[in-house]
């Protein structure tokens, strides 16, 4: 498709070590960006067209991102994370992450003091510029795409609407029929493939 690539993965994954945070996200992604700057300097990177394609937490920390840099060109997020603060005061939310943990395979350390992460993400979300409505207010990218599917049972579609959608005015909103939050029938990952190659042609 012509374009260079850069894929990382957050800390909690295979070797990475640090503590996860809505911060060290955050921050990890900043630094990722200057990264991207340094090697547009040798040409590796065009800085008039860097896109960005984010999936669940990753998408509400590339809107975070999205607030704090000027230069972003397009922005794919796929069965994005909203509404986190929702997530995060919900009464069964450290139940299912100590859930997830349990199967989490082993190259994923997950969270391992699951109540300290919460009330840690809880204290960070009082800061304005990680909480979605300000957020939303600084986006700077020309192009925005939202790829959701209509049985999402974490970020349902209302939710898209309501908050994306009545706060900025160039969203395309992608809504797939019979798939959830989790991406596995093969027919979706075609899907999901399609709108990928479709949004970043030239």
């Amino acid at each position: 498709m012509g374009y260079s690539f850069l894929v990382f993965n957050f800390r909690g994954y295979r070797s990475s070590q640090g503590e996860v945070s809505i911060t060290s996200q955050v921050s990890d992604s900043i630094k990722i960006i200057e990264f991207v700057i340094k090697m547009a300097e040798r040409n590796v990177f065009n800085l008039n067209s860097v896109n960005l394609l984010a999936h669940d937490f990753g998408a509400y920390v590339a809107l975070i991102l999205n607030s704090k840099i000027n230069f972003l060109n397009r922005m794919l997020l796929i069965s994005p994370i909203i509404n986190l603060e929702k997530h995060v005061y919900h009464i069964d939310f450290s139940k299912s992450l100590r859930y997830i943990n349990q199967f989490l395979p082993g190259n994923v350390k997950g969270i391992e003091n699951v109540d300290e992460f919460i009330k840690k993400t809880k204290n960070e979300l009082k800061t304005k510029s990680y909480q979605i409505k300000e957020v939303l207010k600084q986006l700077n990218c020309k192009t925005l795409r939202i790829v959701i599917g209509n049985l999402d049972k974490i970020t349902p579609v209302n939710e898209i609407t309501e908050i994306v959608q009545n706060s900025i005015n160039n969203l395309d909103l992608v809504i797939i029929d019979n798939m959830d939050h989790e991406i596995i029938q093969e027919e979706e990952v075609e899907k999901i493939h399609e709108e990928i190659k479709n949004f970043f042609k030239f």
